[in-house]
């Protein structure tokens, strides 16, 4: 048996308002940059990684020219973006016992893993996975999930997917990967906590 894991929200979190708000903008100044970078479909642009680190900021900065001196300090250190969670090592170290294989699908820029490496060490112990930026391609596209499944050779009907997106479960049981939408209380209830 087989487990696929998205990475943002499930086995780490990813908490660009709380990030966000360390700087201490002004609420107007905070929503600004939120629309400019997190919020907006430019962020989806690094996660594919079709562009370089110079052109994905300057799109941010395209989406709010005056802002440019604190998008660019948003931007240097976003890794902060990224929390460890209190359940990850145990929950997979669950899954091992029962001699499952670990994989990861996750959409993921090439700066963010770069700057993150450290609080993603867990993921030496997988076996295997793909970052979106390193195939050009994200998720919901089917083209991603198939990659992954190819190259690891996993048979989907005996793999569960987990993913805090429904629209990622759904492209992934449509490929007949058993989907699950992860919610926080799923590993506590496998642990019995």
């Amino acid at each position: 048996m087989n487990v696929i894991f998205d990475i943002g929200n499930v086995l780490v979190g990813y908490d660009w308002p709380g990030y966000l708000r360390t700087f201490g903008y002004t609420d107007e100044i905070y929503e600004r940059i939120a629309d400019a970078v997190f919020r907006n479909d430019d962020w989806l642009e690094g996660d594919i990684g079709r562009i370089s680190t110079e052109e994905w900021l300057g799109l941010f900065i395209e989406n709010a020219p005056d802002l440019k001196e604190q998008i660019c300090e948003v931007f240097a250190g976003f890794e902060g973006t990224i929390v460890p969670l209190s359940y990850t090592e145990e929950w997979l170290s669950h899954f091992r016992r029962q001699g499952y294989r670990l994989y990861y699908l996750s959409n993921y820029s090439c700066e963010l893993y770069q700057k993150t490496k450290d609080k993603l060490a867990f993921l030496e112990a997988f076996d295997g996975g793909i970052f979106s930026y390193e195939v050009k391609c994200i998720k919901p596209q089917e083209e991603i999930y198939r990659l992954l499944l190819e190259r690891f050779n996993i048979n989907p009907g005996e793999t569960v997917f987990y993913d805090d997106r429904p629209e990622n479960v759904d492209a992934a049981i449509r490929l007949g990967i058993k989907g699950v939408v992860f919610h926080k209380d799923i590993p506590l209830q496998m642990l019995g906590k």
